[in-house]
Parts: C-alpha cells; sequence; structure tokens
C-alpha cells in the first residue's frame, strides 16, 4: 500500500514535469527513414545469427547482459529508494 502511493506519487510528478515541457517537434523524414533503414537492416539479418545461437536463447540471454551491465545503477536505485522509505530503517 505504501509502495503502491509512494509510486502514483512519483507518476504524478514525473507527468507535472513533463507537462511543463514544450511540444517535441516531428523529426526530419531523412533521420526517421534512416532509423527504419538501420532497423530493418537488423531485422533482416537477424536469422543469420540463429543459424549459430538459437533465437530462443538470444530472447534471454541478451536481457540478462543488460541487467548485469547495468546491476551497480539498478542496485543504487533501488536503495535509494527503499532509503527514502523510513519504515524500513535502511541507513547509509
Amino acid at each position: 500500500m505504501i509502495v503502491h502511493d509512494f509510486v502514483r506519487v512519483l507518476i504524478m510528478g514525473l507527468q507535472a514535469i513533463l507537462n511543463l515541457l514544450p511540444d517535441i517537434p516531428d523529426l526530419p523524414p531523412n533521420l526517421v527513414d534512416g532509423a527504419y533503414a538501420f532497423i530493418d537492416l537488423i531485422f533482416d539479418n537477424i536469422g543469420l545469427l540463429g543459424l549459430f545461437i538459437p533465437i530462443s536463447t538470444i530472447k534471454v540471454v541478451v536481457p540478462l547482459i543488460i541487467v548485469i551491465i547495468n546491476f551497480d545503477r539498478f542496485y543504487r536505485i533501488v536503495i535509494w529508494a527503499l532509503k527514502k522509505i523510513p519504515i524500513f530503517g535502511i541507513e547509509a
């Protein structure tokens, strides 16, 4: 209940901050076309990787690698959030 209220207040604050920002204009068509071409290039050739490693393995391993590489950041964010809740009694 406390965590739910904390997250709701956090989201409301983030929405209030983002509402203050001006609207972002559309990207130039050349940049959008280039991004689509790059994404198409990646996904069209992902089958070549499937020849060596099963796609189901890639779907599991890539997110795990991202989490392992960024574990320190995730840990700091979680500990910071837990320190803000006095009922847990976590102190630095």
